[in-house]
């Protein structure tokens, strides 16, 4: 067939304009590299002539189209949590894309995300070495070069208590005493790894907890577990607690964080995402989220962070 720069020719009786992956890097915008790697990775639609990678513009432009109109909803998986629940709500009632959001745990949004399944995934994942929140989980997850953290907010985990506390319950060690029952959070959940850490810290066997293998699949699952008296007692935020009006005991200061693919980072729709942290109705509305605080929200968090 020759060359196959700048040619064209008829297929079935239909014009087909036939693209190198240099001229579609200009067509494009986008570096010569980029457009290898995406029909590597099969995202960019080509053929193969004459050992050499080609591709239609008719499927090229198909692609652009489906690509724009997949790019106005957006799916971020992760984490549980209200205020990012206020945020989303926010953003679909005020822009034409939709956000959905899928609450799967911290670790399960990470395995999305990394499946390109997801758009941004939410975390909040203790660094169980350091003993402290870092970037960690992302070398361990994922491909590290190829995404960006922001940080979003940070909030108060500890123990939601039964009103009055009946029990007792002054800390970790007090879940190990008799006839205390406790919800667990679902595994693969942040929350779920933070009360493994601290019970290792207070060196509490997970069997000398009961209810250890009792799941609830969100803050709020676990609080109303706890406010119905199913349990004593579950470690979750303290937005929450403060919503069911239940006793809470401070444990922990989180950060949650906002994990995006660096090619998606600096789309129309992620800067309209991040701008409502900034806008003046959700920063009215979050006076009412107890147990929040957006210090530094918005920052690009570090390797090393």
């Amino acid at each position: 067939m020759g060359a196959v720069a700048n040619r064209a020719f008829f297929r079935y009786n239909h014009y087909v304009e036939i693209l190198s992956a240099k001229e579609l890097s200009k067509y494009l915008k986008i570096n010569e590299k980029k457009i290898y790697k995406l029909a590597q990775e099969g995202t960019l639609p080509h053929v193969k002539i004459g050992g050499k990678i080609a591709f239609a513009k008719e499927l090229i432009d198909k692609w652009i189209l489906e690509n724009t109109e997949r790019e106005k909803h957006v799916l971020i998986a992760g984490s549980d949590d209200p205020l990012l629940r206020q945020v989303i709500d926010l953003f679909n009632g005020r822009n034409e894309g939709v956000i959905y959001y899928a609450p799967v745990g911290s670790i399960n949004g990470l395995r999305l995300l990394e499946a390109k399944a997801a758009n941004m995934s939410c975390v909040h994942m203790l660094d169980l070495e350091k003993k402290s929140y870092t970037l960690s989980y992302i070398a361990r997850y994922l491909s590290k070069d190829d995404y960006r953290a922001l940080q979003l907010f940070y909030r108060t985990q500890g123990l939601m208590l039964r009103k009055d506390n009946p029990k007792g319950i002054r800390s970790i060690k007090d879940l190990s005493n008799k006839g205390v029952v406790f919800m667990n959070r679902n595994q693969g959940s942040g929350t779920r790894l933070l009360f493994d850490f601290l019970l290792r810290e207070q060196s509490v066997a997970q069997s000398a907890v009961s209810g250890y293998g009792n799941e609830a699949a969100s803050h709020m699952e676990a609080g109303i577990a706890v406010l119905k008296g199913e349990a004593d007692a579950a470690l979750g935020i303290e937005h929450t607690a403060h919503i069911l009006d239940l006793d809470f005991i401070p444990l922990f200061e989180e950060r949650f964080d906002l994990v995006i693919p660096i090619d998606y980072f600096h789309t129309a729709q992620v800067k309209t995402f991040l701008s409502l942290f900034e806008h003046p109705s959700l920063l009215h509305h979050i006076r009412d989220f107890t147990g929040y605080d957006l210090k530094n929200t918005g920052s690009i968090l570090e390797a090393d962070a």
